[in-house]
């Protein structure tokens, strides 16, 4: 259980994290762990869905979320109406319950009966092939890189983070790490990396573009109209943008409104 951050070990009643030890255990890595109220806790693991004989109570899923925002529930407001929490070290917390409306958009989240902890783990160099085929552009176009969910874009793009801000031929990157998650790992004093952290996509995309100077940005799971606009502002700026977003194929991808700007734009010249 080495891997298991000491925020969410503390978060975890006693009795499972004893059922979450013994079915870990058993495994290589444990990649997130999803407690229900109500319903049995699982690890997920290689893809793998472990099932644990232990049944959260409302109770103890209201006290791991206050452990888990260390205290204040309400400090953490803003990105539980987003569906998340995100913690030190890279770590990220899916909440789901019930949703408070106003004005059609959520102000709040209540009743919440569900947490899924998703663990970061350090990996080895990922992306080489990609820095590459940016450098040979000349960082002149960026590169989109698409997947279902799962199977490890977050990663890839942390890697590639790593890649292009070290080294001789080191170049200056932003990373919007809007959940947290990106910043894991990238801590080495000789990156040479900005990091946004906190910021909406859209948001950090533009304030790099127009004030960081940077020579290409770095941007995970993409999608909304928005954060495409952000992009051609950077694009026009003279600033490529490396990111992910979740598609099972280029026809569903270019299919939204926002990515068939992109493509329109010339924003990408490679999409892996």
């Amino acid at each position: 259980m080495s891997d298991i951050p000491e925020i969410v070990r503390f978060a975890l009643p006693e009795r499972v994290r004893k059922d979450i030890e013994n079915a870990a255990s058993k495994q290589k890595r444990v990649e997130e762990i999803r407690l229900h109220c109500g319903r049995r806790t699982t690890l997920t693991s290689a893809g793998r869905n472990i099932p644990t004989s232990a049944v959260l109570t409302r109770q103890e899923i209201d006290r791991m979320l206050t452990r888990l925002c260390e205290g204040s529930v309400y400090a953490f407001r803003d990105t539980i109406a987003e569906g998340y929490i995100g913690l030190r070290g890279g770590v990220r917390v899916g909440v789901c319950g019930r949703a408070a409306l106003s004005g059609g958009k959520i102000c709040g989240v209540y009743d919440i009966d569900t947490l899924v902890i998703r663990i970061p783990h350090p990996s080895p160099p990922l992306g080489s092939e990609i820095a590459e085929l940016i450098r040979k552009n000349e960082f002149t176009s960026g590169v989109l890189i698409y997947s279902p969910p799962g199977v490890g874009k977050t990663t890839l793009l942390r890697s590639l983070a790593g890649i292009l801000a070290s080294g001789e031929r080191a170049v200056r990157v932003s990373v919007i790490d809007t959940r947290g998650e990106l910043g894991y790992s990238l801590g080495d004093a000789n990156l040479c990396i900005d990091m946004l952290s906190g910021y909406p996509k859209h948001i950090g995309i533009s304030i790099a573009a127009r004030t960081l100077s940077p020579q290409v940005i770095i941007c995970d799971e993409i999608g909304s109209r928005a954060e495409a606009d952000a992009i051609c502002e950077a694009q026009g700026c003279g600033v490529p943008l490396i990111a992910t977003a979740h598609a099972s194929s280029v026809r569903e991808l270019l299919g939204r409104s926002g990515m068939g700007l992109l493509h329109k734009s010339g924003c990408f010249s490679a999409y892996i």
